[in-house]
């Protein structure tokens, strides 16, 4: 599976429909920010179809032993662990990794996909990257994801 074209093509689609509708809304009617779960939820429908045409299946909230994972997906018996984060941090972001490199150390597996999805209003430092890093003996792919809360088109 290429990921890095899927995502690439995923991150296009985000940045022109955005996640307006995944909103809350505060006890006075006020929207605030949007549940980490709508974020992975968005890019799990996005992905749904590929994913079954490659004879694959998408585990959510997948036990790895050591935690759950947000997502595992498996095609054709090849495992892919993918964890999210809606960035708030730079320690956060760190800390991520540190639960991702768990996971994969759990599972038996040496790399994975560590997905973060950053507000496009906010400034975060050069820490925050995409690319390829090893991590704990392991090695993690990193994906930014910019979105814009209130678009909708």
């Amino acid at each position: 599976m290429n990921f890095e074209k899927l995502i690439a093509a995923y991150k296009a689609y985000v940045k022109r429909r955005g996640f307006a509708p995944f909103r809350e809304k505060d006890a006075d009617g006020n929207y605030k920010s949007i549940r980490e779960a709508a974020l992975i939820y968005s890019f799990e429908t996005y992905i749904h179809a590929i994913v079954e045409e490659l004879g694959g299946k998408i585990y959510r909230e997948a036990d790895t032993g050591l935690g759950k994972s947000d997502m595992i997906i498996n095609i054709r018996g090849q495992e892919f662990v993918i964890e999210t984060k809606v960035y708030y941090s730079p320690g956060k972001f760190e800390s991520g990794k540190r639960q991702l490199a768990y996971y994969f150390q759990s599972l038996g597996l040496t790399t994975g996909l560590y997905l973060v999805f950053c507000p496009n209003n906010i400034a975060y430092p050069d820490i925050v990257r995409e690319g390829q890093e090893d991590f704990d003996g392991t090695t993690i792919q990193a994906y930014i994801i910019p979105y814009d809360e209130e678009r909708w088109d």
